[in-house]
């Protein structure tokens, strides 16, 4: 009889979330395998079609369809689909099977913790981002709080209860192999981008770029989610101070930090920064291909604690990176060790602007920097060679 994996999470297909492509992705390598693949998941398959090779292995349950960014509304919302999976999972889950769960929703790692130790099933971890040590990163917690200290205390047993833990960068590696006192095998397993949905583009012909009349222009493009931990004022201020006249930077995306952007290029005499808006995901060739150079960038505060996947389809998009934060977190180490781009310490407008202007004056490089990109995506980071690492962990039991 095949032994079940049971995969058990909040965001999965049809979603067009990056982290819901990926555990979809996840689910039919698993499949391919000799497992029996189930999933438990409160993702609507509203008006598409269960996929075939998990059709009737999918139990979707009921989830909350608001987008309010009231915090009491988004906690209570964590917490009903927490209830929803940690209930389906009580009368679901057997002793034999292997379950597999992200991190999120937030709340769910530390009832499946206690729940394995009552249905004694074997459990695996897939780290997307460490909660609550993120709590402190984005200054939402002082890490002298009590609340917060009651909440490490929590989260600190639910790891060190994992039968196995994956991370998606060395640095997080690192980190959580403090978080469990060594006393875990912890599997390094990166993120990765399926190349052939993205196709590089000459510069000339992408519609963002003749939109905005930057044909001529040096384009650095930062794409994605304008978040508290970007730094996206450290990228303003340096986009002030650099002196080369050819010289773009061009946001592609929405967050939080959105206003400030749009508040900053109102005074901004210099007239180097545009904010182009947010296009779909499956609009992804386009804004993708709309630079010379992506710029990927993390405050200091986030090390060991996430990997922008949004770099690996940046590299795809043959586009040499940029990258504001620690050298020594898994994306600075990528770029340094394959000589695909710069690092550059955040939190010091002056120096990246310096470096911005070395770029620019090397603008002939560029091309040839990207196709290297690119070939080291395929060569490290393409869907099967990250995918097959999933299958042998599964393979070794």
């Amino acid at each position: 009889m095949k032994e079940r994996i049971i995969v058990v999470t909040e965001y999965f297909y049809p979603e067009e979330r990056n982290d819901a492509i990926l555990i979809t992705k996840i689910v039919k390598a698993l499949n391919n395998t000799s497992n029996n693949v189930e999933v438990i998941c409160t993702s609507n398959l509203g008006n598409e079609k269960e996929l075939d090779f998990i059709n009737g292995k999918v139990h979707r349950l009921k989830s909350i369809d608001f987008k309010s960014k009231n915090i009491i509304f988004r906690v209570f919302k964590l917490l009903f689909l927490t209830f929803q999976l940690i209930l389906k999972s009580i009368f679901f889950l057997k002793k034999e099977d292997k379950v597999f769960i992200v991190t999120n929703p937030v709340f769910l790692l530390p009832f499946m913790a206690f729940l394995k130790k009552i249905k004694k099933f074997e459990i695996t971890l897939l780290v997307y981002d460490v909660f609550p040590e993120n709590l402190i990163a984005t200054n939402i917690l002082n890490p002298k709080n009590i609340f917060y200290k009651f909440l490490k205390k929590v989260y600190d047993w639910s790891y060190k209860n994992m039968d196995k833990l994956i991370v998606i960068g060395r640095d997080m590696q690192e980190f959580i192999q403090k978080k469990v006192d060594y006393k875990k095998d912890i599997f390094l397993i990166e993120n990765w981008c399926d190349h052939k949905k993205i196709i590089p583009m000459k510069k000339e012909d992408n519609p963002i770029i003749k939109k905005f009349k930057l044909e001529n222009k040096i384009v650095f493009s930062f794409v994605g989610n304008f978040g508290l931990v970007q730094g996206i004022e450290n990228l303003l201020e340096a986009a002030s101070l650099v002196k080369n006249k050819k010289f773009v930077l061009l946001f592609i995306g929405d967050g939080a930090e959105k206003t400030k952007i749009e508040k900053f290029i109102k005074n901004n005499t210099k007239n180097n920064i545009i904010y182009a808006g947010k296009y779909p995901s499956k609009e992804e060739n386009i804004f993708l291909n709309a630079c010379d150079i992506s710029i990927v960038s993390l405050n200091n505060s986030m090390y060991g604690l996430g990997v922008p996947s949004k770099s690996y389809y940046n590299m795809a998009a043959q586009k040499p990176l940029l990258y504001v934060g620690d050298k020594n977190t898994e994306i600075g180490k990528v770029i340094n060790d394959n000589k695909i781009g710069w690092t550059c310490t955040p939190s010091n407008p002056s120096l990246l602007a310096n470096l911005i202007d070395e770029i620019c004056e090397n603008e002939d490089s560029l091309i040839q920097l990207g196709k290297k990109s690119r070939e080291t995506l395929i060569k490290y980071y393409s869907e099967e060679i990250i995918l097959n690492k999933y299958i042998r962990i599964y393979n070794k039991d």
